[in-house]
């Protein structure tokens, strides 16, 4: 069901041929049972023919700046929506792309998460009592990822779960000794004089 209101803002767009097909259908259905739209659209129809009958006005020269000249002072303030709108737009859009970012961000770590793989690192160190693996996807941390003796061959060995990239890493032995995997085919100077082993995990 339309209302008056609804229909009375199609009405110009109606005369000017922008309504859209089902528009159109809509517009008419309800003038065609409201006497009163139906005065409003037949007078609007008539304001419209004696304007096309009018044809080009020349307008004088200093109109425009008369007008606003007899305007009150009050009448350029901006409106207390406007103004609110003013002062809150900066703070709406940083908040707005903050969420978008958190989105967007959520995202990807769940992507992530999703297509990580399970990879594994181990050491031969027979006289070590705890080993660790550090590196870019730990913060460096020997605390977060401890190794496990395997047997009595003296390996240690942990299980990481990676998302597809490039790592940079290194063992931590008995909590001081850092030292690069042996196994590992490519090295990277770590700006201490050392080496740090380089993991990459395919996708």
């Amino acid at each position: 069901m339309h209302y008056c209101g609804d229909v009375e803002l199609m009405l110009q767009d109606y005369l000017d041929g922008y309504l859209l097909e089902s528009q159109r259908e809509v517009l008419e259905r309800h003038v065609a049972r409201c006497p009163s739209c139906r005065r409003l659209l037949a007078g609007i129809t008539r304001i419209d023919d004696k304007l096309e009958e009018l044809g080009e006005v020349d307008v004088p020269g200093g109109l425009a700046g008369a007008i606003l000249d007899r305007l009150p002072l009050d009448a350029y303030a901006p409106s207390p929506r406007r103004r609110i709108l003013r002062y809150a737009a900066a703070p709406l859009a940083a908040l707005f792309l903050f969420a978008v970012g958190f989105l967007l961000r959520g995202r990807y770590v769940m992507e992530s998460v999703d297509r990580a793989r399970e990879v594994e690192v181990a050491i031969a160190a027979p006289q070590a009592v705890t080993v660790a693996v550090v590196g870019d996807f730990n913060g460096w941390d020997p605390k977060r990822n401890r190794l496990v003796r395997s047997g009595h061959e003296g390996v240690w060995k942990a299980r990481l779960k990676l998302p597809p990239g490039t790592y940079q890493y290194s063992f931590v032995i008995d909590g001081s000794r850092w030292t690069r995997d042996p196994g590992a085919k490519t090295g990277i100077p770590d700006g201490f004089g050392g080496e740090n082993s380089v993991m990459v995990v395919d996708g």
